[in-house]
């Protein structure tokens, strides 16, 4: 029918999945801490429950707002979430020596999630308005990379090293899309990694993470005790796991099992099956982003869509890859699955955002005019070249 907006249903469903086996997840994770801690094995589920019913509702909001709009307000949008990081410093809530939540109308609300969402609106709208003059270093370039500076910056006090990084991971990643020229991109990279070597080298609790990664299994109980509790996990599920609610080490061998370490606990009572499932479905979501992004009827829709994807897969890859050791510790929670509110919630109205972009869509996706500079530029010459070759 004209006029019928036609949503994409595979993200959607995608979604929900991912959602459904983080509320089974967390009820079988969950139930000896809330047993230990509130004498009641289904407390952090019912809390849950709720935070995804009311995500879901979230989710349906976002995805019946028209897209546009956060182009016209994303400066406000980050100016509050600036505001709420600042917060934190004066009202925040300390959890093992980091002060990353904020008491609101008693609910913890983790700033840094908006702010994530935030940054990728503005900068998604500002190189929309910019086109060329991305190019430029003075007005291109150098407001958007400060603007991220000064967010990381903030996040990084808190301290919060491990999303603080990928804050600017996400910004040299959309800059690059946008347009803006290698050789800032480079010095801008450059300076990155000169500020994390000296955060590393001064900062106790950085310092500690990086040596007993690069130490290895030496210190098993200490440092390296999350690790090693995680691979024995992932390692004990074989290939069909112990089955749901039969695995071992949520029995306070593993801290954060349902939060941080919830993909361990899939390892061991799904095994290699949902382990990779899940790798899967993350792809998946990538690739339908990245699908949505390139049939977005402008520019802004284009980055915003590739934006949240790469937000959601990027956070997903970090928080797997220090499940399996290959980095270390790090405090990001598994989107859509692990127990948080404010990271589920968010992620499902980002995924909203995205459905939204998906129901205006076009098979052309983008006019040349519309396009990031870079992206057009690419199209460009594969153009040009098709006809030398035909010639």
């Amino acid at each position: 029918m004209k006029g019928k907006r036609s949503y994409d249903l595979n993200l959607l469903c995608v979604t929900l999945f991912l959602v459904a086996l983080g509320l089974i997840m967390v009820t079988s994770a969950s139930q000896i801490v809330g047993q230990e801690r509130f004498r009641s094995p289904f407390f952090f589920m019912q809390r849950h429950a709720i935070r995804v019913a009311f995500g879901v509702c979230v989710l349906l909001f976002f995805m019946k707002i028209p897209y546009r709009i956060y182009q016209r307000f994303s400066l406000p949008i980050l100016l509050v979430s600036f505001f709420l990081l600042a917060a934190i410093f004066f009202w925040g809530f300390e959890v093992r020596g980091a002060n990353r939540w904020l008491p609101l109308f008693n609910f913890m609300l983790q700033p840094v999630e908006i702010a994530k969402l935030s940054l990728v609106m503005f900068l998604a709208g500002k190189i929309a308005d910019l086109k060329k003059h991305v190019y430029e270093f003075k007005k291109g370039f150098l407001p958007l990379a400060i603007v991220s500076s000064i967010m990381a910056v903030l996040v990084a006090l808190q301290p919060n090293f491990t999303n603080a990084a990928l804050i600017l991971i996400l910004s040299f990643a959309i800059l690059f899309v946008g347009g803006c020229r290698l050789h800032h991109l480079a010095a801008f990279g450059a300076c990155m990694v000169s500020v994390a070597v000296s955060v590393v080298l001064k900062v106790p609790s950085a310092y500690g993470r990086i040596s007993a990664f690069i130490n290895g299994g030496q210190d098993t109980h200490g440092a390296n005790w999350q690790i090693d509790q995680s691979l024995i996990a992932l390692g004990s599920g074989f290939i069909f796991g112990c089955g749901p609610g039969k695995g071992h080490q949520k029995y306070s061998f593993l801290p954060d099992a349902h939060t941080d370490f919830i993909y361990s606990i899939i390892g061991e009572e799904l095994g290699a099956v949902g382990t990779v499932l899940v790798l899967i479905l993350f792809a998946l979501m990538l690739r339908r982003a990245i699908r949505v992004a390139r049939r977005a009827p402008n520019s802004f829709g284009y980055l915003l869509a590739l934006g949240i994807g790469m937000t959601i897969f990027t956070t997903a890859s970090i928080n797997i890859a220090m499940t399996l050791g290959v980095i270390p510790t790090a405090g990001l929670p598994l989107p859509f699955i692990s127990y948080g509110g404010s990271s589920l919630v968010t992620s499902l109205a980002a995924v909203g955002i995205l459905l939204n972009i998906s129901s205006e869509g076009k098979e052309k996706g983008p006019t040349m005019k519309n396009m990031p500079v870079r992206t057009s530029r690419r199209r460009t010459f594969a153009r040009r070249s098709s006809k030398k070759v035909r010639i």
